[in-house]
């Protein structure tokens, strides 16, 4: 299940949550660019990577207590949480699960490419959509090959896993909490015409210790355009954490 672009080491350790569909390969060039500064521990969901022939999640619940052990694991080392698309949204659960049992937090939430999780959704589900709409619909995304879409057998491997995906995220019901104890900073694509910067505004206030937002040029999947310019950001996010005594991965609530 857990994967990790380096060595472990002294530096900090940013946790990735891959989008739907998706596996933990996507954050491959993000680190490339934190090379010796920030480990990234890159988890799959069943589905995909070494969990392949395992079916994929269809509740939010179950990716949650699967992935919950890798947070849990790591109380005597510094971390962050960055979830990319569906992986923002089970992030922000993971904090909450985490809060429930007294356990180890990282220090910053990092929510790319979603809206927060008590914005109601805009458009109609995509895992009930046939499988020419849903293809449509990855196009929009921009973050398919276009080869990809084209190779049908390809595809029907694809699809299944994109669609249970696409259910655990359209099924999953925020239920209205009290704030969590750890700084958000929400990002997303200027150009994404599925997450505005309102959507990202709306992260902020789940936080008790505030946050910012931020839109950097490029679509949905912004990450593969803008990797140097996002790894500088997470690197002076978590620089600055804890030049201001916070040691990443030590914050506890309870």
């Amino acid at each position: 299940m857990n994967g990790s672009f380096a060595p472990r080491g002294s530096v900090p350790e940013l946790v990735c949550l891959h989008a739907a569909g998706a596996t933990s390969a996507m954050f491959a060039g993000l680190a490339e660019q934190t090379t010796g500064r920030i480990t990234l521990v890159t988890p799959d969901l069943p589905g995909r990577g070494s969990s392949y022939d395992r079916p994929p999640f269809l509740r939010m619940q179950d990716a949650v207590e699967y992935l919950l052990p890798v947070l849990q694991g790591r109380a005597d080392r510094s971390y962050g949480l960055f979830g990319y698309s569906m992986g923002a949204m089970i992030a922000y659960e993971l904090v909450c699960r985490l809060m429930d049992l007294n356990g180890p937090l990282p220090a910053v939430l990092i929510a790319a490419a979603t809206r927060a999780p008590q914005v109601p959704a805009r458009e109609l589900p995509l895992h009930l959509m046939d499988d020419d709409a849903l293809i449509g619909e990855l196009v929009r995304f921009q973050g398919t090959p276009p080869e990809m879409l084209e190779d049908s057998e390809l595809m029907a491997l694809v699809l299944p896993r994109l669609r249970a995906d696409f259910q655990l995220c359209e099924t999953y019901q925020f239920a209205h909490r009290r704030q969590i104890p750890v700084p958000v900073y929400a990002l997303g694509g200027r150009e994404d015409e599925k997450v505005t910067a309102a959507d990202l505004a709306a992260w902020l206030p789940l936080s008790v210790m505030g946050g910012t937002f931020e839109q950097l040029p490029g679509g949905h999947f912004f990450i593969d355009m803008q990797k140097e310019a996002l790894a500088r950001r997470i690197k002076a996010m978590m620089s600055s954490l804890n030049s201001q005594g916070a040691s990443v991965g030590s914050v506890w609530y309870g």
